[in-house]
C-alpha cells in the first residue's frame, strides 16, 4: 500500500469519527463516549480537511498559503447553492459550513464564517442567546425547533455542554438564506 493509499483511509477514518461514527464498524458511536465530544469532532474535521489537501497535492505537503485575510471575501454563484450536501442526519452547525467551504478553493477566497450562520440565525429569531455559568451559549427558540433545531445535553471532554443540531429542514432554510449569510461573513 502506497503513503498516498494510507492518507486516503486514514482520511476516511477520521471524516466517520468526526461525524460520531466508529470507522471499524461503520456504527454510530455512543454520545458517551469521548470520541464524541464537540471539540473533538472540530479537531477531526480539520484533520481531514489537512489530509484532503494534502491528498489532493499527491501526498505533499504543500507550501503555506497566504494570510486569510488577504483573500477576497467568500462568495460561491448560485447555481452551486444546489452542490451544498443535505443530510438526513443532523448535522451541528460547523460540519453545515465544512460542506459550504469544501465546495469553493480556500486558497484564493477566505471561507465562510461559522459565526455568520449562528448570527443569522439569532438575528432571524431562531437561535436565542443565554447566559449560563458566566458563559453565553445559544439554544434555539420555539420558531427554530419548529424549523427543526434542537439541542441535547452531551458529555464531552471538559464536561457536559449543550449541543445545537439541525435537521434537514433547517440545511434548507440555511441555504436558501445563503446570499443574506454570506454577507454577514464578508462584513457587508
Amino acid at each position: 500500500m502506497t503513503e498516498l493509499e494510507k492518507m486516503i483511509i486514514a482520511k476516511d477514518n477520521i471524516e466517520k469519527l468526526a461525524n460520531g461514527i466508529d470507522p471499524k464498524s461503520d456504527k454510530v458511536l455512543s454520545k458517551k463516549t469521548v470520541l464524541s465530544d464537540i471539540d473533538l469532532s472540530q479537531d477531526f474535521f480539520l484533520i481531514s480537511d489537512v489530509l484532503r489537501q494534502v491528498i489532493e497535492n499527491g501526498g505533499v505537503v504543500a507550501k503555506p498559503m497566504r494570510r486569510n485575510s488577504a483573500l477576497p471575501p467568500f462568495s460561491l454563484p448560485d447555481e452551486m447553492f444546489g452542490q451544498i450536501e443535505v443530510t438526513e442526519k443532523p448535522a451541528m452547525i460547523r460540519q453545515f459550513t465544512e460542506r459550504i467551504n469544501g465546495l469553493v478553493d480556500d486558497s484564493v477566497m477566505r471561507k465562510l464564517k461559522v459565526t455568520a450562520l449562528t448570527k443569522w440565525l439569532v438575528d432571524n429569531g431562531f437561535l436565542c442567546e443565554e447566559i449560563v455559568n458566566d458563559k453565553k451559549r445559544k439554544k434555539p427558540t420555539e420558531a427554530g425547533e419548529e424549523l427543526g433545531i434542537y439541542s441535547e445535553e452531551r458529555d464531552g471532554q471538559y464536561g457536559g455542554y449543550l449541543a445545537i443540531l439541525y435537521k434537514e429542514p433547517a440545511q434548507r432554510h440555511l441555504i436558501n438564506n445563503l446570499n443574506q449569510i454570506i454577507a454577514i461573513s464578508n462584513g457587508v
